[in-house]
């Protein structure tokens, strides 16, 4: 996919005098450290290590896989008011740690257990789910030995935000990424627009959700999110995903990394709307919610006057 070239030095440079609503996902969150007093858990033999460079804090946990018993490592979390909130986690990769890491959330409904690959996307937030948690303080996150699969479990860090008085809305990409102008930028030659931002910047859930994940050689790896409006929120060219396949998500919520995966000629995220089949101009829509302004229903987003009178042969990418 072609993109239009810019100074990317000129655009960061830029954000840095933008004055507006700061990220979504910072709101009414709480993080918890395994050094943090009083908050963290663990059996006798989960080690202590500051080797990786990725940690959170001074040091992590550790501990071989067991096919036994679980032996969890728990982080304690006062949750202030019952009700949706996101969960992610913080741990340092490496090709010897756990491909098959269980991560176990305790719900309203119940004990939930995801599994993390916890040999790629070390050193950042990792979304588990946006999960239904009861008020009060206790073990929220558990990291469990139970895999059979080789490699050390890592236990680091969690954080937890409620989705209580959040947000109906985000950007994208964190706000820092790029000045309104490139907001409004035209697409190539269909309904959409290419925002242009290095590889490895966090990509958001727009609004709420479920996501389905693409991999193709058009969009590359990438994740249609379809709103809780109905609509279809496309993104394209990830270097990674930060979500699982079905997720439900919440508004700010990070679903992937962008990249230059799939047919794309530089770093860049991809993104689109449509309404059923209609592709949509996004341009407004994202204008709105970086002026911290209601965005227009989807359904009434034109569907021209966002790209180039002259069509290229490049392909479009798959409504999905």
């Amino acid at each position: 996919m072609r993109i239009i070239t810019r100074w990317l030095s000129t655009v960061v440079a830029a954000s840095l005098v933008l004055l507006g609503p700061a990220d979504p996902a910072a709101a009414a969150t709480t993080t918890v450290d395994n050094a943090t007093a009083g908050r963290f858990t663990a059996g006798p033999d989960w080690g202590t290590s500051a080797w990786s460079a990725q940690r959170h804090g001074a040091d992590y946990r550790f501990a071989a896989p067991n096919t036994v018993t679980s032996d969890a490592a728990w982080f304690k979390a006062s949750i202030a008011e019952a009700g949706a909130h996101l969960v992610e986690v913080w741990y340092p990769a490496d090709a010897g740690y756990n491909s098959a890491t269980p991560f176990m959330v305790a719900t309203t409904g119940g004990t939930r257990s995801v599994v993390v690959d916890q040999r790629a996307n070390g050193g950042r937030w990792v979304s588990l789910g946006t999960f239904t948690l009861a008020a009060g303080d206790y073990n929220v996150v558990g990291v469990s030995r139970w895999t059979s699969q080789p490699g050390y479990v890592v236990a680091d860090a969690v954080r937890i935000t409620s989705s209580t008085g959040a947000v109906a809305f985000s950007l994208p990409v964190p706000r820092s990424a790029l000045p309104r102008g490139e907001y409004d930028d035209p697409h190539h030659d269909y309904p959409a627009i290419d925002l242009p931002v290095w590889t490895g910047t966090p990509a958001y859930a727009v609004r709420a959700g479920t996501v389905t994940v693409i991999d193709d050689s058009s969009c590359g790896r990438g994740i249609n999110l379809t709103g809780t409006d109905g609509a279809v929120y496309t993104y394209c060219h990830f270097s990674s995903w930060s979500v699982s396949n079905g997720a439900a998500v919440a508004p700010g919520q990070q679903i992937g990394l962008t990249g230059n995966t799939g047919n794309s000629t530089g770093p860049h995220l991809h993104f689109g709307i449509r309404t059923g089949s209609t592709r949509r101009c996004p341009q407004n829509f994202l204008l709105a919610v970086y002026d911290g302004a209601t965005p227009p229903a989807a359904s009434s987003l034109p569907t021209t006057g966002c790209f180039y009178a002259t069509r290229s042969t490049e392909p479009v990418i798959p409504l999905g």
